[in-house]
């Protein structure tokens, strides 16, 4: 039986040409970037390189740019970054943010820190009531750009702007890791103050990602041999960075192209979901004018858990998530995003999320409604009997 991936949300398969940049670089570059003998000296040059094409490709500054194990170990070197703090203040989370950050809630309130989190109706982070938890003691105000489950997208620019007339500055992070290639954007004029990546989100290596830092605001609790300015210490993964330098340009390049075609393949999936009645769309439409990227969405299949759905899609050659595959063990952290948002405790338990690419074709994306709405149908007929 042939296997349709829908869940490239939680990671993308590597490309080909990512997989040929990592195996001719690891080859050719066997030197340590920080030892001083030709290899090494050569190794260092390379990673310069990659640092100012992974700078060109996001739109801001080599120094700026920070080289990491992905987005989680990005996130927390932000959040760490809170312990230097000599008296504790306030910290802002979105309800919508990744596990990454929503679990150093407890950790940050034993060490004195007040954690609000801002309700998002329907995705969206309700700014009104960002503004009126803001206090002269607030440090950091963490927003996701691109939400991993509903595909809502942020109005960070907004949200900074915001921020940027407070007395004392606040510090504002964004979890980026699923926007690359999901939708269009310019880093330097969010005016975000940190943002993270991981490269496995669009077809990188796993274990690869970039932090993003405006200007020399962080410091780091890992102390090392000092490198990426101190920041992340660690010998880099030279072979893992370029390949994931081709990924990321395999992906931006066309992107309106691809955004395209996403929505193309976005209206086809809403129209099949249309014809039953028992499946509803939790994100917002394609078409309702919503700041959305096509490429992740969330449905409900009425009165029927997420688990036991997933697992007869994929009995059916569907390859689905009942929500982040970083919470796909734990069915609180899920309900608790879409409680957030509004939704119901049904809702929560039912919620399957879709993602795809621009190279899912058409006939794949007709064939999983097809098959969520039949199989919802013929479930519901079973269970009234």
């Amino acid at each position: 039986m042939k296997l349709h991936y829908f869940d490239w949300a939680a990671t993308a398969p590597i490309s080909e040409q990512a997989l040929y940049t990592y195996h001719k670089v690891a080859k050719e570059y066997p030197g340590n970037p920080s030892s001083l003998h030709k290899e090494g000296q050569r190794s260092a040059k390379r990673l310069a390189a990659e640092r100012e094409k992974t700078a060109d490709l996001l739109q801001v500054a080599p120094e700026q740019i920070y080289y990491t194990a992905g987005g989680t170990e990005s996130n927390s070197i932000v959040l760490n970054s809170l312990l230097w703090k000599r008296k504790p203040g306030r910290i802002i989370f979105s309800g919508l943010e990744h596990s990454s950050i929503l679990q150093y809630r407890h950790f940050l309130e034993t060490k004195g820190f007040e954690v609000i989190s801002i309700r998002s109706p329907g995705g969206f982070v309700d700014i009104e009531a960002l503004q009126e938890n803001l206090t002269d003691n607030t440090q950091l105000v963490c927003v996701m750009l691109v939400n991993n489950i509903l595909g809502t997208v942020q109005d960070l620019t907004s949200i900074a702007k915001i921020l940027r007339q407070r007395a004392k500055p606040i510090h504002l992070h964004c979890d980026a890791v699923q926007a690359v290639g999901k939708i269009s954007f310019n880093l330097s004029d969010l005016d975000v103050d940190s943002a993270s990546f991981s490269a496995h989100k669009f077809q990188g290596p796993r274990g690869t990602g970039i932090l993003y830092q405006k200007s020399n605001t962080l410091q780091s609790l890992s102390r090392g041999g000092g490198q990426e300015q101190g920041l992340r210490s660690g010998t880099e993964h030279l072979a893992a960075i370029a390949a994931m330098n081709s990924a990321l340009e395999e992906t931006v390049s066309h992107l309106e192209q691809r955004l395209e075609k996403g929505n193309q393949l976005r209206t086809m999936f809403e129209a099949e979901l249309e014809k039953f009645p028992l499946v509803t769309l939790l994100s917002p439409s394609i078409n309702s004018g919503a700041p959305v990227t096509p490429f992740v969405l969330s449905l409900a299949v009425k009165n029927l858990p997420a688990e036991v759905f997933t697992r007869i899609l994929f009995d059916k050659g569907f390859c689905v998530s009942s929500g982040s595959a970083c919470s796909s063990n734990s069915p609180h952290k899920r309900g608790g995003l879409f409680l957030e948002a509004g939704f119901t405790d049904e809702q929560a338990s039912s919620s399957i999320r879709i993602s795809f690419t621009s190279q899912t074709s058409e006939e794949q994306i007709r064939a999983l409604g097809q098959t969520i709405g039949e199989e919802a149908l013929h479930l519901h007929t079973l269970l009234r009997k």
